[in-house]
């Protein structure tokens, strides 16, 4: 129960790798047991899919984490996935539709996920990428040059987040 499932949805797939990635990095025991655990935690499209693959090939996926997830990476992670995604990552706005009632810190979590799946920048280049999406309200309050990591912006969002609403609201 711990692993999450994926149904096979390209919109939830950044969220689901986050998710299994980060119990895969628990131990290198974790890791390999992925390999069989996973298929069994996908659902839907993503478990046909999965079921249509050969064999050997399947064999090869239940090693471990690292090789599903490049097996489900090339299927689903094409190169047409990362140009949509790259595509929606920039052009992700704070409190866009479907997100009206998200605090500060939800769009940069929503936002930082999806640039750091579709691109390798540094993390002062996905901080200005964030802030391109936020309000120009937010840069008087968040100065966004004095901040070395994503961490330090991500604090700093929460830490004024109450005032960042309210000029949000004026």
């Amino acid at each position: 129960d711990i692993v999450p499932t994926w149904d096979g949805d390209a919109s939830s797939l950044a969220r689901w790798v986050i998710r299994v990635n980060a119990i895969a990095k628990k131990s290198d025991t974790i890791r390999a047991q992925l390999g069989t655990i996973v298929p069994q935690r996908l659902t839907g499209r993503a478990e046909r899919w999965y079921y249509s693959l050969p064999e050997p090939r399947r064999e090869d996926c239940e090693r471990g984490w690292d090789e599903i997830r490049a097996v489900i990476g090339s299927f689903y992670m094409n190169r047409s996935w990362l140009d949509k995604t790259r595509k929606e990552a920039l052009a992700l706005k704070y409190r866009e539709r479907g997100h009206e009632h998200e605090y500060p810190s939800d769009y940069f979590i929503r936002k930082k996920e999806l640039l750091e799946l579709a691109y390798d920048n540094s993390e002062r280049e996905i901080n200005a990428d964030i802030m391109a999406g936020a309000p120009f309200s937010w840069h008087t309050l968040i100065p966004v040059d004095s901040f070395d990591s994503t961490e330090e912006l991500q604090t700093a969002l929460k830490l004024r987040e109450e005032e960042l609403l309210r000029v949000e609201a004026l």
